[in-house]
């Protein structure tokens, strides 16, 4: 559900680029206090209120106007900005203050990355770059881990707008343990419909898009009347590319963004782009069946809402209503009649 704890942390493990692996234990590094928040934890969490405001609205219509709290966690603290007052078990961090205000901290007790719920607003929640890269056999970069902090500060934006919805997309991992993750038939037919989506991801020529998306819908619809998938299990699917698919798709958008202001001096860190993506659209053409749990559905759902960009540019005017989905979507942008 968002969370980059030790489950994402093996998928980040298999998402790893052989020249991104970086050894050492961090030996030599001195400790810090853990109490407070470090002048690096400061920094990431200006710049990822930068790029939203910056360039929130031109990947999600509103997002860089609504103001989301942030959490960012370490092995000991969650620290609170952006809330003036958050309550118990909150607590105010009366020795230090994050640009020119007071922040909070409450013990770490089981934290995950995603949207958290503080009093009746939502935050966008995360590890801190120390303690993910102190978890995992390589090293994840700043400009990435602030790309990551804005795909849970997403799922806050979806929680706030759409909170019905949200908490119906929350409640169908209830299903999982049904989903028939381990039929070798069914995974065949998802690696045919990551296949299919990929074609049209990549094609080069406009013309031709609407029928790969034709054929994506197609094999789709025969994957599931293959297993005679339920209306539950069909709804788990779309509920989770809505969820964790679109706050990919943030994801990519964003570090998109960002690549293209490179030669900006601001921006210049970005230069290189998402690490992962080309990793991911790798394994949407060629093993999309084979990923576990829903890392799968970040996949499939971030590919529609970018082939949607391509078909239907307003599409996101009526994404996060209540029966938005985003095969749906697709579905009329190529059939508008």
């Amino acid at each position: 559900m968002g969370c980059l704890t030790l489950a994402l942390t093996a998928v980040l493990f298999c998402w790893l680029l052989p020249e991104q692996t970086i050894s050492g234990d961090g030996a030599g590094t001195p400790p810090r206090d853990l109490e407070l928040l470090s002048p690096a934890d400061k920094a990431e969490l200006a710049e990822i209120l930068r790029l939203k405001t910056e360039l929130g609205d031109q990947v999600w219509p509103g997002l860089s106007r609504l103001d989301v709290p942030l959490i960012l966690y370490n092995e000991s603290y969650e620290f609170l900005v952006g809330e003036a007052n958050p309550g118990s078990p909150w607590e105010v961090v009366r020795a230090d203050h994050f640009l020119g205000q007071s922040y909070f901290r409450r013990a770490a007790e089981k934290p995950q990355s995603f949207a958290v719920a503080v009093g009746t607003r939502w935050a966008g929640c995360i590890g801190s770059l120390e303690l993910m890269n102190s978890q995992i056999p390589f090293r994840l970069s700043r400009e990435f881990h602030v790309v990551l902090a804005l795909h849970e500060v997403f799922h806050a934006f979806q929680a706030t707008l759409a909170p019905q919805r949200f908490a119906r997309a929350m409640g169908v991992y209830k299903f999982e343990e049904r989903y028939p993750y381990q039929d070798p038939q069914f995974s065949t037919a998802w690696n045919n419909e990551g296949e299919a989506l990929s074609d049209a991801l990549t094609t080069t020529e406009e013309a031709a898009v609407s029928g790969l998306v034709k054929r994506f819908l197609d094999v789709r619809k025969a994957r599931r009347t293959q297993v005679a998938l339920n209306p539950e299990l069909i709804s788990y699917e779309n509920e989770l590319e809505w969820l964790e698919g679109l706050a990919k798709y943030v994801e990519v958008q964003f570090t998109r963004l960002a690549a293209s202001r490179a030669s900006e001096a601001a921006y210049s860190n970005y230069r290189s782009g998402h690490p992962f993506w080309p990793a991911d659209l790798a394994r949407l053409r060629r093993n999309l069946g084979g990923q576990g749990e829903d890392l799968r559905f970040y996949l499939s759902g971030a590919a529609q809402a970018i082939l949607l960009d391509r078909l239907s540019p307003e599409w996101k005017a009526t994404a996060l209503e209540e029966k938005s989905n985003l095969e749906d979507c697709l579905r009329a942008a190529i059939n508008p009649d």
